[in-house]
């Protein structure tokens, strides 16, 4: 199966979505789903076969029961000067332990999305979305995944299963605004790469990784039916205030890859905590309407909450 580059979101960047007539809430999430790939782009000219297996049997039981909540804001664009910036709504990433998929053990991984705030009054959009990772307990490579999307009058289930050792897979998504559910998209997923990860559960797999100024890693992300190269590379060290605290963290920079993420002069940035944690602490894009940016609201772990 071709992997396809950073391409692919520039896509996403410039559908629709993107259009304040179409609805600018429901691109914040879509975004944000983006901004958990880490810094995606092209690894110039990787290959399948150079790309790191994510085959690492690592522990990760110690995220079990651990939810972290991100509040999310939207800046206007310049031209748009009347209008201050904007409270979009909130995700929430909790992670479940091991739970059955398919009738095996498996990771569990839930994201929800809602919107709230002056943005969710001002497009008339109302997002409820929920995404249900499961990926495999030693590895964390993704066995599938079930996402309800629920924006506004479009009402969507997207199902993805990975059969890793065969390398194969299914892409389906069902239309759930019509009764019954209909089938819209049945696609068939071959030749897949030893391990593909969802963009959600990477962000675990990238906590465990010895982190520092410089550090570059290739992951394989699967998004829906495609497959995506992901390159992350650290620029430097920051200090990051959140309503969660004070975190040293690392800032991870999209900005020299080729042509952007989101627009052709485009910057994409996140920040992961600089601790044994290594979390995902902040995130900043600009994007063709505006700059759009989700800080940590809080943090629970283990019945800890900061």
């Amino acid at each position: 199966m071709k992997i396809v580059k950073s391409s692919a979101f520039k896509a996403i960047a410039k559908s629709s979505f993107f259009s304040w007539n179409a609805g600018v809430l429901p691109a914040l999430f879509t975004l944000f789903a983006a901004v958990c790939l880490l810094a995606v782009g092209h690894a110039a000219k990787a290959a399948e076969e150079n790309i790191i297996p994510n085959q690492e049997k690592t522990d990760f039981s110690r995220f079990t029961g651990e939810t972290l909540v991100y509040s999310i804001k939207w800046d206007p664009p310049w031209y748009m000067f009347f209008l201050p910036s904007m409270e979009a709504g909130e995700m929430t990433f909790k992670f479940q332990g091991i739970d059955q998929f398919r009738g095996k053990p498996a990771v569990k991984i839930v994201i929800t999305a809602r919107s709230s705030g002056t943005l969710a009054k001002l497009a008339n959009m109302e997002v409820r979305d929920e995404f249900l990772f499961y990926s495999n307990p030693e590895t964390l490579c993704a066995e599938g995944s079930v996402s309800t999307i629920r924006e506004g009058k479009r009402m969507r289930r997207l199902e993805v299963e990975y059969v890793q050792d065969e390398r194969r897979g299914n892409f389906r998504a069902f239309d759930e605004s019509v009764t019954p559910p209909e089938l819209q998209r049945d696609v068939a997923l071959t030749d897949l790469p030893p391990c593909v990860q969802d963009p959600f559960t990477a962000l675990y797999f990238y906590s465990t990784l010895p982190l520092e100024k410089g550090y570059a890693k290739n992951l394989v992300i699967g998004n829906d039916d495609k497959v995506l190269d992901v390159r992350t590379r650290i620029e430097k060290q920051d200090t990051i205030d959140t309503p969660a605290g004070k975190f040293k963290a690392w800032k991870i920079n999209t900005n020299a890859l080729r042509g952007g993420l989101f627009r052709e002069d485009g910057d994409f940035y996140v920040w992961v905590s600089a601790d044994e944690r290594k979390a995902l602490v902040r995130f900043e894009a600009k994007v063709r309407l505006g700059r759009v940016f989700g800080i940590l609201k809080s943090m629970e772990t283990a019945g800890v909450r900061r």
